[in-house]
């Protein structure tokens, strides 16, 4: 916000600064009740307490820029408020992109603002204009560059750094512009005839900035709700819902491409015996051992997916049943050998695994073939040895030191 007023004799408009303050101060004021209350209500959203804290800074630096007109200390004070309003900006968007804070940076800017306001203190209002344009598009820029930084660029940030950019845009006019009349290139009838569109992009670049970062904590919180809908709590691996979206996808790509699927269906054989014997925290247990022991000898393509209790669904995209069965062979034997460390006992946790492939052309949904490798699964299962005899061999009743 540049430290003009835009003034006019006769018919034209008069714009002072008391006016533009206000409006700056009404807009403030809402963002900053905006924050403070997504501060409350998401305690995760660390951020938005610095946003908050930025936009107090805004509302404090207006009265100390009014009486300005009168104190060149005022002036100062108001200043290096603003300009640390936008530095904690910064801040809080590197903290929501995952980043430490870096204060260190934050003083420098204001040490060099205060440096250059003391070292050019009689050059006048231009000067003053200069010095405060520059010293917020610091902030700003690097505002900008952590937005662009993000990993995922959502609508949120594109919107805030596209704020960001028209604040620049109209700072830089204003430092600019500036200069050029204390160089005596400008008149300042000139810089009047354009400085309110300065002060538009200010305003404009402020506001829009501050809507842009609220639909980048709305799209997190969004996905985060997201996550909770689709993921198992206890495992960490998707549920049956995100299954679900999942098998429409493969199935759209391979009927698109005309590749097959496979999908695997596990169920713990001595589940309720390990719950019966050692406790139901030993039972979550064996749930995550055999789901990380799944995943590690998975392809990246591959989908694995509690689907309830103790059983597992894996979808293996563009897979024939040749390479299925190999897969499956190597994932039994693999469950079958490495057992669970519980307090001083090495468990087995055995597990039956079965399989169908689906062809595009074989005239039912991939989602039809679950139940195909469910009465697999479950026919291996009655194959295999009887529960009883399997949870004396597995479950020893000696501790082991």
């Amino acid at each position: 916000m540049p430290l003009y007023s835009l003034e006019r004799d006769g018919s034209d408009m008069k714009l002072d600064f008391t006016t533009l303050y206000v409006v700056i101060l009404l807009n403030s004021v809402g963002f900053a009740v905006i924050w403070a209350m997504v501060s409350c209500s998401y305690r995760t959203v660390v951020a938005a307490r610095y946003w908050f804290a930025a936009l107090l800074m805004t509302c404090l630096s207006g009265p100390f820029l009014v009486l300005g007109e009168e104190s060149r200390l005022l002036t100062c004070i108001g200043i290096l408020l603003t300009v640390a309003s936008f530095a904690v900006t910064w801040q809080g968007v590197r903290v929501f992109g995952g980043k430490p804070p870096q204060w260190g940076w934050v003083g420098a800017l204001l040490l060099a603002s205060a440096g250059a306001m003391a070292m050019f203190g009689s050059g006048g209002r231009e000067t003053d204009n200069v010095v405060f344009s520059v010293s917020q598009l610091v902030p700003i820029v690097l505002t900008v560059a952590a937005l662009l930084a993000f990993e995922r660029r959502s609508v949120g940030v594109w919107v805030a750094a596209a704020a960001g950019g028209v604040f620049i845009a109209g700072q830089g006019a204003e430092a600019v512009t500036n200069a050029l009349r204390l160089a005596g290139l400008m008149s300042t009838d000139a810089y009047y005839s354009v400085a309110a569109w300065f002060l538009v992009c200010a305003i404009i670049g402020a506001s829009v900035l501050n809507l842009g970062l609220l639909l980048i904590v709305t799209d997190r919180l969004r996905a985060e709700l997201y996550a909770l809908a689709t993921r198992d709590d206890l495992t960490g691996l998707p549920n049956r819902r995100a299954l679900r979206e999942r098998i429409a996808l493969i199935e759209k790509s391979a009927r698109r491409k005309g590749e097959s699927a496979v999908v695997v269906m596990i169920d713990l054989d001595l589940f309720k015996a390990i719950n019966d014997r050692y406790g139901h925290d030993a039972g979550d247990a064996a749930l995550v051992h055999v789901a990380g022991v799944l995943k590690s000898l998975l392809r990246e393509r591959d989908f694995l997916a509690r689907v309830g209790g103790d059983e597992f669904c894996i979808l293996l995209p563009d897979t024939d049943s040749e390479l299925a069965a190999t897969i499956v062979r190597r994932l039994g034997e693999a469950v079958q050998r490495r057992r669970m460390h519980w307090r001083g006992n090495r468990i087995a946790v055995p597990a039956s695994i079965g399989f169908t492939q689906w062809r595009p052309d074989s005239g039912i949904g991939l989602s039809d073939s679950l139940s195909l490798a469910d009465d697999e699964m479950f026919d291996r299962k009655r194959k295999s040895a009887s529960a009883s005899k399997r949870y004396d061999q597995a479950l020893p009743a000696r501790r082991i030191a």
